[in-house]
């Protein structure tokens, strides 16, 4: 029982890890190049940083 525990619990923590490697490594730099290219979220960075001034 034990034995089966493990494992599962080893499947488990696996699959997330490699989600969260996937996801770090192949979506995240797209989402922050489309974010930095993108002319909406550099008007409203204009925008809000003028206030706080």
């Amino acid at each position: 029982m034990n034995l089966i525990r493990g494992i599962i619990e080893m499947t488990v923590l696996a699959t997330f890890s490699v989600l969260f490697a996937g996801y770090a490594l192949f979506i995240y730099p797209f989402e922050k190049l489309n974010e930095k290219m993108s002319s909406e979220v550099r008007e409203k960075k204009l925008k809000y940083s003028a206030l706080s001034q």
